[in-house]
């Protein structure tokens, strides 16, 4: 016997194979239309709705890096993960890695795109000592406007992109700085930017702090509390000028970019 409700058709029937249960109903249904048996059955209110997938704004890597660049600078890197770079694309967290292949990488091109801020650009005739405290003082400057970037570099320890690296290279030796001069420099300014630069930060961020020190208050106390001071920052600078100087001779030091822009090999491939 055919029945019909909502939409459905069963067919009852007994089974006498089972005497401990009797009667045993099976319904064999056949669905004329699932969509109306759901409606009349459920309501349309009571009825899952498959969640919407948000578009996708992001388009390419360039726009992925801003919005982790923005993200980072604005709330710190503690606070940043993939899944909450993706909501503010509106990708799926997965879709990410369509655009970088890892965090790590998109760390990598974050700390580049901080770096393209950087005035490290040839001044044709410059002399190389005001391109040293060009260029350093552009690295201070860049780095105090986007601590929380920095603080990516020191917690991930990813190395500076070599394309910085590359441009302050050729920066000096288009100057006429040789290679031995310059290795030895730029090692001395290595690792005096990156003292100088982390605890900047580490101040500005308000990271550091003191405990009850039965030495502290003496002179060398205030020495060392305004070792982030911008006109001792380039003091430093001096110093290593000083010393490039003397390992240097007897050179006369007369390095400059030369003013022709094709003698350069700054910016070339």
């Amino acid at each position: 016997m055919y029945r019909t409700l909502y939409g459905v058709r069963f067919q009852a029937f007994s089974v006498d194979n089972f005497p401990p249960l009797g009667v045993l109903a099976i319904f064999a249904l056949t669905f004329e239309s699932v969509s109306s048996f759901k409606h009349q059955l459920a309501g349309d209110s009571l009825v899952a709705q498959s969640p919407q997938k948000p578009t996708s704004t992001a388009t390419t890597q360039e726009e992925v890096v801003d919005a982790a660049f923005r993200m980072i600078d604005a709330q710190g890197y503690a606070k940043f993960s993939i899944r909450a770079l993706a909501e503010e694309l509106g990708i799926g967290t997965m879709s990410v890695y369509t655009y970088v292949p890892s965090k790590k990488q998109l760390l990598f091109y974050v700390l580049q795109k901080m770096q393209s801020e950087i005035d490290n650009a040839p001044i044709a005739g410059e002399f190389w000592e005001d391109t040293l405290h060009r260029t350093c003082g552009s690295i201070l400057r860049t780095n105090l406007a986007h601590p929380n970037i920095r603080i990516v570099q020191m917690q991930t320890q990813i190395e500076t992109p070599q394309q910085h690296r590359r441009n302050i290279y050729y920066l000096h030796t288009d100057q006429g700085m040789s290679d031995h001069i310059y290795e030895t420099m730029y090692s001395v300014v290595r690792s005096y930017l990156t003292g100088f630069i982390d605890m900047a930060v580490k101040r500005k961020l308000k990271l550091t702090t003191k405990a009850e020190d039965q030495y502290a208050g003496g002179r060398w106390t205030t020495i060392s509390d305004a070792d982030t001071d911008i006109e001792m920052f380039h003091q430093g600078i001096d110093f290593i000028i000083a010393g490039t100087r003397a390992m240097a001779a007897p050179d006369p030091c007369n390095w400059r970019t030369p003013e022709d822009p094709a003698t350069w090999a700054w910016g070339k491939e």
